[in-house]
């Protein structure tokens, strides 16, 4: 017993000190979904963003975004273990945010007032270009939501002139599905928490 416990607590171990904090050091750099400068971009990171290192393949980091939840890959070059001192911004996204979200309620009202149908409740910013749009519980089983949500990531990917990030939570806050930029157009992942 007393060696499984051990074993069990060295791979734990293990674990946490290979998944260290890793801060972006570029004032614009990339979450690539392979690594290969090539490969999609799953969205842009700012300056002093904190990731998760999970492993190195040669010029690559495998990362662990945990606002998102996202795993993706970066350039060793655009990354350091030590927090950048003085924060440098390369977009201003949080006066995008304020534009998306005042948008997003807008429409959000205006469907309200004319089909009766509660759609989003709110919108957080996660930072950079990330954020997560709650929405009513019923409209998770309507027919148009995914049509809809496509719909807030354009406007939520032409706010930030980039790829992008929504997270489509429910009103419990669980996340129900993501919509982020993919190869040829927006992919629509489901949660794997349902």
């Amino acid at each position: 017993m007393k060696f499984l416990f051990i074993l069990f607590f060295t791979l734990f171990y293990n674990e946490i000190v290979s998944e260290e904090k890793i801060f972006s050091i570029k004032t614009a750099t990339n979450i690539y979904m392979k690594p290969d400068i090539n490969s999609p971009v799953i969205y842009p990171v700012d300056h002093s963003k904190e990731l998760v290192e999970k492993k190195r393949i040669e010029n690559w980091i495998n990362v662990l975004d945990e606002k998102t939840g996202l795993v993706g890959w970066v350039l060793v070059e655009d990354f350091s273990k030590d927090m950048p001192k003085k924060k440098i911004s390369s977009k201003d996204y949080d006066k995008s945010f304020k534009i998306f979200k005042a948008r997003v309620l807008e429409m959000s009202k205006s469907i309200k007032e004319a089909i009766s149908i509660e759609t989003f409740l709110d919108v957080r910013h996660l930072g950079g270009a990330a954020a997560i749009i709650v929405a009513d519980d019923n409209w998770f089983k309507g027919r148009r939501h995914a049509n809809q949500a496509f719909q807030v990531y354009e406007l939520w990917k032409n706010e930030n002139q980039s790829p992008s990030f929504l997270s489509f939570h429910n009103s419990k806050n669980e996340e129900q599905f993501i919509v982020l930029s993919g190869p040829h157009r927006p992919r629509y992942l489901k949660s794997n928490k349902n």
